[in-house]
């Protein structure tokens, strides 16, 4: 058992290499520009696809508390 151990052991240390550490060059980052806080005019839903589910919901939501509004305006009167 101890022979087999120590053939391993030369195997290893014959197929140990000391390699230089590889250096990676990235290019560097582009610089964002920041966003700016308040855009001058409102996002255009039909522009940006990301945009339109949500402006979908808050249509449909805007319109169903005008509903709920008039209903209890008809109630009420």
């Amino acid at each position: 058992m101890q022979n087999l151990m120590r053939r391993l052991l030369a195997r290893l240390r014959k197929h140990r290499t000391h390699r230089a550490p590889t250096v990676i060059h990235r290019p560097p980052r582009p610089v964002r520009q920041p966003l700016p806080r308040h855009p001058e005019s409102p996002l255009d839903g039909e522009a940006t696809l990301l945009v339109r589910p949500y402006l979908l919901a808050h249509e449909r939501q805007e319109a169903w508390r005008e509903g709920a509004f008039l209903r209890e305006m008809a109630v009420t009167s």
